[in-house]
């Protein structure tokens, strides 16, 4: 009984330990980030991937993800890209590593296209752009409103590369767009024999590589159709959560872009809405003092307040303390920003991140159920939810085929999310949830064929066709597709302080 009592305290210390861990070291990668924030007036973050030349370790946003790939190359021409892709056996192309999970992965070659940045064209008079993918979208926008121009959505951050953003099918949320995809005219793809060629709407190989995480080779250029640059009055109110299920149908029609924040794990009566529509008005004065003040808010209650609520078991009140907060600062909130500006955030918390998208019709009830769960588990998470029509050019992402409602869990990464997560997924997939595949997951190709049906299919037989011998399959690659992860080209995810050994594949850090 005495040796049982020990190693029940034990395995007791041991739990509280890991807490004090994670938190500690997920409150210090947010206060750096805030840190650099405020410094820089804004303007940067320590948000993305980076590898690390004397360790020879790549690592994700959050260094959540890391491998030890056999060579990095970043080459600045086409030319270098094919070759590179042509003798390599195993390959993964990496961008902004805004990933949350173990999609870039590799023991073999990774290929950066960190410097392959170029805006190659800009039609003003038919508002065409070419630009080659490595560019980050924080930089082409820049372009772009220096030349009048804008895209028509864009999505949550725009500390991404244009590769990484196309390869997981980005969206936002809109009511008549959502997506990048949907304004691609053209790409250029290198496949798994080094050769590159262009690719229209009219090839089943273009709709493939949109959203095709890199499995049908590297996309190097894109044409987009943008449109003149405009602004957007953004405004913050915290409504009942009543009011938005009622109304939501009359909500999505009079805004032109909504979304809403809700607290999972308690009951709120309240829910932050944001709203975005297009204006004439010129941009607010110090509007980006105005942003910082939303963004620190935001850190403040999601990066710090929940994770330490979850440690002293005090939910209820620090989530209704932080609506609270929310509705002091925020609410009635209004600012008009250049587009550019007036989508993306800059400042984040150290999070995780599940996203499916849902049937339309089928996301109120999916919410419910979602919510009772989190609410049974006493597990807190900011719950983002978002909306788009039937307009992505892909054969495979989370809002093809049907309107949707995204259903996106974001815990901090100072609380353990892995079961949480395989709940949740289960009770998304019953929904008609389709993957978010820059996200956290668990799904296998007999998920993936259950949730795409014959895109499926056909995604599967342009992969085969781009990649017959699988060079740019890795282990979650091989999940996702094939439910096989062949011996030769086994990856590992550590996470340098959680993890003393490698883990076993296919499983997230979630530390």
């Amino acid at each position: 009984m005495g040796v049982f009592e020990m190693s029940f305290l034990e395995y007791q210390c041991r739990r509280a330990a890991d807490r004090i861990e994670r938190i500690a070291r997920t409150w210090t990668i947010n206060t750096a980030n805030t840190v650099v924030y405020i410094l820089s007036f804004g303007e940067h973050v320590l948000h993305e991937g980076r590898y690390a030349r004397l360790r020879g370790i790549w690592s994700n946003w959050s260094r959540s993800f890391e491998s030890q790939p056999a060579s990095f190359e970043t080459p600045e021409t086409e030319e270098e890209i094919c070759r590179i892709v042509r003798e390599s056996t195993r390959l993964r192309a990496v961008g902004g590593g805004h990933t949350f999970n173990a999609s870039p992965l590799t023991n073999g070659t990774m290929l950066s296209l960190d410097r392959y940045t170029k805006v190659l064209s800009i039609d003003e008079v038919t508002r065409r752009v070419r630009v080659q993918t490595g560019i980050r979208l924080r930089d082409l926008t820049a372009v772009l409103l220096d030349h009048g121009l804008a895209l028509s959505v864009q999505g949550s951050t725009d500390a991404q590369s244009l590769a990484g953003l196309l390869s997981t099918d980005i969206h936002g949320t809109g009511r008549d767009d959502g997506f990048l995809s949907s304004n691609v005219l053209s790409l250029r793809l290198v496949d798994a024999e080094g050769r590159a060629r262009t690719l229209y709407p009219k090839d089943e190989m273009f709709h493939a590589a949109l959203g095709g995480l890199g499995a049908c080779g590297v996309i190097t250029e894109v044409e987009i159709q943008c449109e003149s640059a405009y602004n957007l009055r953004k405004s913050v109110e915290i409504v009942e959560r009543d009011w938005v299920t009622k109304n939501i149908d009359a909500i999505l029609e009079e805004h032109k872009h909504v979304s809403f924040y809700y607290i999972g794990g308690v009951y709120t009566e309240s829910v932050r809405m944001n709203v975005w529509d297009r204006t004439v008005e010129p941009p607010t004065s110090l509007y980006r003092l105005h942003k910082m003040r939303l963004e620190l808010t935001d850190m403040l209650v999601s990066g710090y307040a929940l994770g330490l609520a979850k440690l002293l078991d005090l939910s209820d009140l620090v989530a209704n303390l932080g609506l609270g907060f929310m509705r002091l600062t925020m609410n009635g909130h209004s600012t008009v920003y250049p587009a550019r500006e007036g989508f993306p955030r800059k400042l984040f918390y150290r999070h995780d991140e599940l996203e499916y998208g849902v049937p339309y019709d089928a996301h109120q009830a999916c919410l419910d159920e979602v919510f009772a769960y989190l609410e049974e588990k006493r597990f807190l998470t900011i719950i983002e939810v978002r909306f788009t029509p039937d307009k992505s050019q892909s054969l495979l992402g989370p809002g093809v085929g049907r309107r949707t409602c995204f259903i996106e869990l974001a815990p901090s990464l100072s609380v353990d999310s892995t079961k949480v997560f395989a709940d949740v997924e289960e009770i998304l997939w019953k929904h008609g949830g389709q993957l978010h595949f820059g996200k956290a997951t668990r799904a296998g190709a007999k998920e993936m064929a259950a949730m795409y049906g014959e895109r499926f299919t056909r995604f599967q037989r342009a992969r085969h066709a781009a990649d017959p011998r699988g060079k740019f399959v890795n282990d979650f690659i091989a999940r996702l597709f094939t439910d096989v992860a062949p011996a030769q080209h086994t990856e590992t995810a550590t996470s340098g302080a959680e993890h003393a050994a490698p883990i076993p594949a296919f499983q997230p850090i979630t530390a």
